[in-house]
């Protein structure tokens, strides 16, 4: 979300330099950046000696600007002692998200994305968005060990990704619903499906599971982030719940088939491809919450629910006409 906040300030400001702090688990998201001096990497678990020596490193930059992108607890906790002559910080917006979703207020109309909010803050420094949306880069050699590592990549059969996980299971498209689909499109269509999930995934294999592996490649805990997104740029596009995995793909230009349950569009957390296709129920219970992570207040998901097999086989079709595949 913050990669198009970054080309516009190295935009607006070519000769800066320009430098990152993320969270270690995160770092292949930018080590390839070319738009960056120098990139950093703080580990969860580092505690306050970690976060002293980022201090340390910060303060010796010299810094005319900082920014806190993140507004973390972390990220509070450190701002106020760091030396720059200007700091500035990303709005959340915690009361107006919190009133909006507890008592279903229409506060986020037009609440905009969150891939422009993260420039608006910087708008005082001329930096504006060009409207060009997110961007992720892979080096070549992540490409060639792809290559090697998962031959499928390679060949010239038309690969789709699937991601049929998302950190909050109240994200998750039915895993029932996603089987069926995935059975569906094997019927109906010559694609060879790349089935991405995290090392504590388990239901890929159930999703897999007597499914030949010339149809289907399950790399289920085989991949780094870097591998995923080497990966992701061999597909033509992905079914995806609203998860990390698909704004990667929507960064290298790859359009997706995205369920909308729990989160929706006002949270400003769209895939920018104008060809992907958003399939989402309207209700009057959504959004109800952030991330997917409060219980639902039906007791069901039937926002998830309702968004049955057939419609997502349908916008697969729909895909595949709007594609040169």
């Amino acid at each position: 979300m913050t990669t198009a906040m970054v080309r516009c300030l190295r935009s607006q400001f070519p000769d800066a330099q320009i430098d990152m702090v993320v969270r270690k688990d995160f770092f292949d998201l930018i080590k390839d950046n070319p738009r960056l001096n120098h990139k950093k990497a703080l580990s969860r678990g580092e505690g306050l000696s970690g976060l002293l020596e980022l201090k340390t490193w910060i303060d010796q930059q010299n810094y005319d600007v900082i920014y806190d992108a993140h507004r973390s607890l972390r990220t509070l906790f450190l701002m106020p002692f760091l030396k720059a002559r200007h700091k500035y910080y990303f709005q959340k917006h915690y009361i107006r998200r919190s009133l909006a979703l507890t008592f279903k207020l229409p506060l986020l109309k037009n609440f905009g994305r969150f891939l422009e909010r993260y420039i608006t803050p910087l708008s005082s420094l001329g930096v504006k968005y060009d409207g060009k949306g997110p961007e992720l880069f892979i080096s070549d050699e992540a490409l060639s060990r792809v290559a090697l590592k998962f031959p499928v990549t390679q060949t010239s059969q038309v690969k789709v990704g699937l991601i049929p996980s998302a950190q909050w299971p109240g994200k998750r498209w039915p895993l029932e619903y996603f089987r069926e689909l995935i059975e569906k499109m094997i019927q109906e269509t010559s694609y060879h499906f790349i089935l991405f999930g995290g090392p504590s995934d388990h239901f890929c294999a159930e999703l897999a599971k007597n499914i030949p592996a010339e149809r289907l490649s399950n790399l289920q805990g085989k991949c780094t982030i870097e591998e995923s997104g080497a990966i992701l740029k061999s597909c033509a596009f992905v079914i995806a719940n609203d998860t990390g995995l698909m704004h990667m793909a929507d960064a290298l230009k790859k359009p997706s088939i995205l369920f909308l349950g729990p989160t929706s569009r006002e949270m400003g957390c769209l895939p920018f491809h104008p060809k992907s296709i958003i399939l989402e129920k309207e209700m009057w219970c959504r959004p109800c919450s952030k991330n997917g992570q409060a219980p639902c207040i039906r007791k069901s998901r039937y926002c998830l629910t309702e968004i049955t097999p057939m419609m997502a086989l349908e916008a697969v079709k729909k895909m595949g006409q709007s594609l040169p595949l």
